[in-house]
Parts: C-alpha cells; sequence; structure tokens
C-alpha cells in the first residue's frame, strides 16, 4: 500500500458522491409518488467506477514495470547518462500523468421499464424505501472504509 496514495481515499469519495446522488434521486421519486405522469429517476455510476479502478490498476501495472525491470546498463551516446532501467514510453507518460478521477459523472436515468399506474406514475414507494435503505448502507461501508484510512494515515504521521 501507497501511503502517500490517495486512490482509496479518492475512489471512496467518488463511490460516496454517487451515492448521494442516487440519494437525492430517490428522495425525488418519493416526493413524487403521486404525482401524476411522474417517471421515475436512477443513477447509474458503477460501471464507471470500475472503469477508473482498472485504470488505476494499468498505471499501477506500469509504474511496476518501470521501476521492476532490469535492463542491463547502456551509456547514452550523447549526454554520457546511464540507464539501467525500463523509460516510460511517451504514451505510458502521458497516460501516467492522466487524471482518471475527473471522468466520474453519474449518469441520470429515467426509468420507462416499470409498470406505470393508471395515472402513469411508475414509483413503487415499497421498492424506494428499499433502494433508499441499501443505499444507505453502501454510503455507510464507504464512510468507515474512508476513515480507517484516515485513521491509519494519521497513525503514521504521529509514528505510532
Amino acid at each position: 500500500m501507497d501511503l502517500i496514495s490517495s486512490r482509496t481515499i479518492e475512489i471512496t469519495k467518488l463511490g460516496m458522491d454517487g451515492l448521494m446522488d442516487r440519494q437525492h434521486a430517490i428522495s425525488s421519486n418519493i416526493a413524487n409518488v403521486q404525482t401524476p405522469e411522474y417517471q421515475r429517476k436512477e443513477v447509474a455510476f458503477e460501471s464507471q467506477l470500475a472503469e477508473i479502478i482498472e485504470r488505476e490498476d494499468l498505471k499501477d501495472f506500469i509504474k511496476g514495470q518501470n521501476s521492476i525491470e532490469y535492463i542491463p546498463p547502456n551509456v547514452d551516446v550523447f549526454t554520457g547518462e546511464v540507464h539501467r532501467y525500463r523509460t516510460p514510453t511517451l504514451q505510458e507518460k502521458a497516460y501516467l500523468q492522466s487524471n482518471t478521477f475527473d471522468q466520474f459523472k453519474p449518469q441520470y436515468v429515467t426509468d420507462v421499464y416499470s409498470g406505470a399506474n393508471s395515472d402513469g406514475n411508475n414509483v413503487e414507494l415499497e421498492r424506494e424505501m428499499m433502494d433508499l435503505s441499501k443505499t444507505g448502507t453502501r454510503y455507510l461501508v464507504l464512510s468507515n472504509l474512508e476513515r480507517r484510512q484516515f485513521s491509519e494515515l494519521s497513525s503514521v504521521i504521529r509514528g505510532q
């Protein structure tokens, strides 16, 4: 684990942001349970988060390859520098410098597949309450994970 890296903290933050947006959508659905023609809203972000994690894993792999792979020393004839390790390609350098976390944007989606009531509203209060509970539980799990990360970082800083 890289103590300086904020990868876990950043990913949990993005997950919590997505869950907060989902909470807002569910609240809107509950508030409009009796509004004629209202179509329930959902928030999708898990696949984006999975892609971000995959990209960060690839960055870690590239970093590992560039720090582990030993190449016998060769001298650069122009600068006289001795290269002992593999240097990243220009594409790898650009990829390592990119910020994959900025690409996260939860998607609000209108649910047109759920069956509608006689007034055209497709919100089911029981389903929304269950989704509200699941979302709250997931948020709690992520906040506990983030709390642990900060606690470990604090222990390291204090030298404990």
